[in-house]
């Protein structure tokens, strides 16, 4: 430990000199300056925080591997070591109390690509601009292995292909990557082998980086036969099958789901995480027998949830707790006892996190280090995680704080075509108070429309195809903001009567309002984020609005680049339900 020792004390060295410059960057764009005797304390602090100075509080070493594994569509919520009731995970629980388990750790985006994108930049999906279905990450953006064999270490990685098929970027920086796979849950088994054979290869020399990733507990959710039924043991329900292509379906209104429908999805599912689960546990016995699991770092996570109908929608397309709260699980063999973190992380932390434990130099990232959490600083009481959808315009931001852990969700409409707006049977937004107006005109056939203010219906319209209405939307003077519902009863596609190839199932165009609707949440009472605290909680809502916004606008939006899918990567995409 005596050179470990030494490393410490250079990081503690090279931390004190940047501070004593005065200078510490905390995020891409922004710096914090000190001085004086404010410098002196803070610097203070800091130095103990990372072992320095009296009492030398011992460092977390550097160790001679790092293996992340990403297990897509993992949520944390549906691992028994997360608090489910359903004994799904019992190896990956042992991780957890041998390790240190991250309570509330958030990804970026619920989606494959630009989620796996910011684990492997650090940076948030509108600055790396890599979104699906052909975004390319760009030569000036370094991924963790390009810096990691940048600084002599071997790297592999290994994924199932889709949306992290390595000419989106994924493969840059490996020296041995594949993103070949059958689309099926033995690939998982397959994936793992490869990641066995690439450590076996190592020579006593070589230090390492390992990406695994699979995905066998995405749809569809057909688990391995040996344990389909462990988590159902009703008579199973008439429904569709869990295919990538009928869930997104669903979510359009073409096909419908009962609740118990969706609760025996969930059994599929959660035996599906089981099945991943023993193999996991195979694929660490066999480090123990090749003996590399004493020098290594490991970390466990996912890219996303999954929607059972919790808030109306299947696979992952909104951002809830379901589809935004992933496990984050690492393991370093100087972690002896389990620790669990309360703080709010998120997924771009993961790269310099990587970086800082194997004490490489890393470039700017929004990410932050959680190297001090993991070597027992105390817990900040204020943190942020910020989130966006890419299926539905969203934006939130959650925050834990003294006065407790909030989530605001800011929604927009997915189908504006300018400054109209096709609406599939009812739209809903918020209104400040005093008169509003709105202009809508119905699609294809004459249609009823209801117009609902907080709930209460105020007025029945009937609004034709060929001419626009006035929508007058009277919100009460004493409301801080109303939930304004335009609905229609049906809808028609124009594929469906003849006018073009575009199957949405459209009731009428909307143009005049600012369509913007928001929902406000207390997690830790609410984990499940069921009760909309926006209409009551007013200058909590302002003030997380504010934050929301002055965030959106220091990010750098990139445009990014775009590939051409090649035919077999469509008909993977397809599959997994990502394209129609």
């Amino acid at each position: 430990m005596s050179s470990d020792k030494s490393r410490a004390k250079t990081r503690c060295a090279e931390t004190e000199g940047a501070w004593r410059r005065g200078v510490l960057a905390q995020a891409p764009g922004r710096v914090l300056l000190f001085s004086g005797l404010r410098a002196l304390l803070v610097l203070t602090g800091m130095l103990g925080l990372l072992g320095c100075g009296p009492g030398d509080q011992e460092v977390i070493r550097s160790t001679r591997g790092y293996v992340v594994i990403s297990i897509d569509t993992l949520r944390a919520d549906h691992l028994t070591c997360y608090g489910y009731e359903r004994p799904t995970s019992p190896f990956i629980d042992s991780l957890a109390d041998r390790g240190a388990l991250f309570e509330n750790a958030f990804v970026q985006l619920p989606g494959t690509l630009p989620s796996h994108m910011s684990i492997f930049t650090g940076l948030f999906p509108s600055q790396h601009g890599v979104y699906p279905p052909d975004g390319v990450l760009p030569l000036d953006i370094p991924t963790i292995p390009e810096i990691f064999r940048a600084a002599g270490f071997r790297t592999a990685g290994f994924t199932e292909g889709g949306y992290v098929d390595g000419d989106y970027g994924f493969s840059r920086g490996f020296d041995d990557f594949s993103d070949e796979a059958e689309r099926s849950e033995s690939d998982i088994e397959t994936t793992f082998r490869r990641g066995l054979r690439f450590l076996e290869s190592l020579r006593p020399e070589d230090r390492f980086f390992l990406f695994l990733h699979t995905y066998s507990v995405h749809d569809p959710y057909f688990p391995d036969e040996r344990y389909s039924h462990r988590y159902w043991d009703r008579p199973i329900p008439d429904t569709f099958e869990p295919t990538g292509p009928n869930l997104t379906a669903a979510n359009r209104g073409e096909l419908e789901l009962t609740e118990t429908g969706a609760a025996y999805f969930a059994a599929l599912y959660d035996a599906s995480i089981n099945y991943a689960d023993d193999v996991l546990r195979d694929f660490f016995q066999k480090l123990d027998d090749i003996g590399l699991r004493d020098d290594v770092t490991f970390v466990v996570t996912s890219d996303h949830g999954e929607e059972f109908l919790e808030h109306g929608g299947l696979v992952h397309e909104q951002t809830y707790p379901e589809t935004l709260r992933v496990p984050l699980i690492f393991l370093h063999p100087d972690l002896e006892q389990s620790r669990r973190i309360q703080s709010l992380v998120q997924s771009i932390d993961i790269a310099p996190t990587l970086l800082d434990l194997a004490r490489i130099d890393r470039p700017t990232m929004s990410g932050r280090s959680l190297v001090p959490l993991l070597e027992g600083a105390p817990e900040p009481l204020q943190s942020e995680a910020f989130s966006e959808a890419f299926v539905r315009p969203i934006r939130t931001m959650l925050k834990k704080s003294e006065e407790g852990f909030h989530q605001i969700l800011m929604s927009t409409p997915s189908s504006t075509e300018g400054a109209k707006t096709w609406v599939s049977r009812s739209i809903a937004f918020d209104v400040a108070p005093g008169q509003a107006e709105a202009q809508v005109r119905s699609y294809h056939v004459p249609r009823d429309l209801k117009v609902m203010i907080d709930g209460q219906l105020r007025q029945t319209l009937e609004i034709m195809p060929t001419e626009w209405t006035t929508v007058t939307l009277p919100i009460p003077a004493d409301s801080t903001l109303a939930r304004v519902v335009l609905e229609t009863d049906t809808c028609d596609s124009p594929l469906a009567v003849g006018e073009s190839e575009d199957s949405r199932c459209l009731s009428f165009l909307i143009q005049g309002a600012l369509l913007v609707s928001f929902e406000l949440y207390d997690l830790a009472r609410d984990p499940q984020a069921q009760l909309d605290l926006s209409r009551g909680s007013p200058l909590l809502l302002r003030e997380m609005t504010d934050r929301l916004l002055q965030e959106a606008q220091t990010l750098e939006t990139r445009a990014g680049e775009r590939r051409d899918l090649d035919p077999e990567l469509e008909e993977q995409l397809r599959a997994l339900g990502y394209l129609q």
